[in-house]
């Protein structure tokens, strides 16, 4: 193993595989430990920068404690979990400026896959400690039914047990908002927790935790059992959770992000779920089995904004550059770029046919495409126009906000000026309200495509019916 520098790329990895399996295989004839197999490598190669001496980056690897602690950017290790640890992730790096230790050859495979077993084996101290809890996935089954109206009474939870929240310094607006598409139930967004409604009675009917943070988003699958939850913590961590809406227990998890996750989505089947964020790549999972099914990589900023097709064919992806693509919903290839706004994409939503895509952006443009040419079909590039104050004489904030389709094909949306607006075309608006103080936010239509509930800034859900 002493030439593995001068063998090829792909020859060091499918070394370092092969030993990486090999050495996970024998974790019960030889337990790898932090005492007996990792410290040695620290020692030789990263405790001069990384030790009791000198800290870089406030780590310090001198023992299993302080390792564990992490350093500036956080935890340094996630047990059972190798390539989300900030420890592999440098020393396997393939840019050689980032790689760890700097200005050296790379870590010898051999001692690599130690590392890599010591971190997928649970990250034990020493040979008669516990491993720490390995679980990365909690898979889950698709239903049956899952892209159709349910049979009898649709999905609706129990009376759930009294959840206590964390209090914070000032409300924390709606970031989330969804609605069942076939019971009087909608999900908003909480810190640490969800919560939920019946649209009918406009009450808060109970809360579901959430524990990786702030849920940045919420999404009811096609037969409204089940409900997606996902975001976390900035710049620490993010995943996402699927519920199962009878009885608020979590029956999957899926991602392990570096940073809270932004946009998400669930295929109509139930068989795939995708995310993104700050990382600017689209990752869809396998909801069976856990395992990565494609990326799209084609984002250049943080994807704010995920949302399948209701035919399950195609998946919309939107960035903070304005960048829109339309992809495969089983592969992620690129079917078609979308190329208009000028901003953020802040929210998508399909018509129930799929033939049409709405789009909301932070450049104040709402635009309808034709999902089948690429084409706008429709396009209102000031449907929330800011009203000026007297006097005023700088840029007003611009901005359509959220958006949803209705049952009978209208468009609602919500933007900066404060107004719900809903459109039957690009000019035509049968219908607004404006909201007395705080931002709308987010908004859903209720199953039955007359209640609109709409969350706003300062943490309030509304409820708005148009009786025709």
């Amino acid at each position: 193993m002493n030439h593995v520098r001068n063998i090829s790329a792909t020859a060091v990895i499918a070394i370092l595989l092969a030993l990486s399996n090999q050495m996970a295989l024998a974790a019960d004839e030889r337990v790898v430990t932090y005492v007996d197999h990792v410290r040695p490598i620290l020692q030789q190669y990263c405790l001069k920068c990384h030790g009791n001496d000198e800290q870089n980056a406030d780590l310090n690897m001198q023992s299993y404690a302080t390792l564990m602690a992490g350093g500036s950017a956080g935890s340094v290790v996630k047990a059972g979990r190798p390539a989300a640890s900030i420890l592999y992730q440098a020393i396997t790096n393939k840019d050689e400026s980032g790689r760890m230790p700097p200005k050296s050859p790379p870590l010898p495979a051999e001692k690599i896959a130690v590392i890599n077993a010591w971190i997928e084996t649970g990250l034990r101290e020493s040979a008669s400690s516990k491993a720490l809890s390995t679980q990365r996935t909690l898979t889950f089954t698709p239903q049956a039914n899952a892209a159709m109206k349910p049979e009898g009474l649709a999905a609706m939870p129990p009376k759930l047990p009294a959840l206590e929240v964390t209090a914070t310094r000032r409300p924390l607006g709606i970031l989330a908002l969804a609605t069942s598409p076939w019971a009087p139930l909608a999900a908003a967004s909480g810190y640490e927790h969800i919560r939920l409604f019946n649209t009918e009675t406009e009450e808060e009917i109970g809360k579901l935790p959430y524990h990786d943070g702030i849920p940045h988003v919420l999404k009811f699958s096609l037969n409204g059992a089940v409900l997606l939850a996902a975001g976390g913590k900035p710049g620490h961590s993010g995943s996402l959770r699927l519920y199962d809406v009878k009885s608020g227990s979590v029956m999957g998890k899926f991602g392990d992000e570096l940073d809270t996750v932004i946009a998400a989505g669930i295929s109509p089947d139930q068989k795939i779920v995708a995310l993104g964020g700050p990382g600017r790549v689209v990752k869809a999972y396998s909801t069976e089995n856990g395992k990565e099914v494609y990326r799209i990589t084609r984002h250049t900023d943080w994807v704010t904004a995920i949302a399948f097709s209701p035919d399950g064919k195609q998946i919309a992806t939107g960035d903070r550059a304005g960048n829109l693509y339309l992809s495969s919903a089983n592969g992620g290839g690129i079917l078609l770029s979308l190329a208009n706004h000028k901003g953020a994409v802040r929210s998508l939503a399909w018509r129930s046919d799929s033939r049409l895509l709405a789009s909301a952006g932070d450049d104040g443009r709402l635009i309808w495409w034709n999902t089948e040419t690429g084409f706008v079909a429709m396009q209102n590039t000031s449907p929330h126009p800011p009203s000026r104050p007297q006097g005023f004489t700088g840029k007003l904030p611009n901005g359509v906000l959220s958006v949803a389709f209705r049952r009978d094909g209208l468009v609602v949306s919500t933007g900066r000026d404060n107004h719900i607006r809903a459109w039957k075309t690009n000019s035509q608006q049968p219908y607004s309200m404006s909201l007395s103080s705080g931002t709308p936010i987010q908004v859903a239509v209720g199953h039955k495509g007359k209640k609109h509930i709409v969350g706003d800034s300062l943490g309030v859900v509304h409820f708005w019916t148009i009786d025709k």
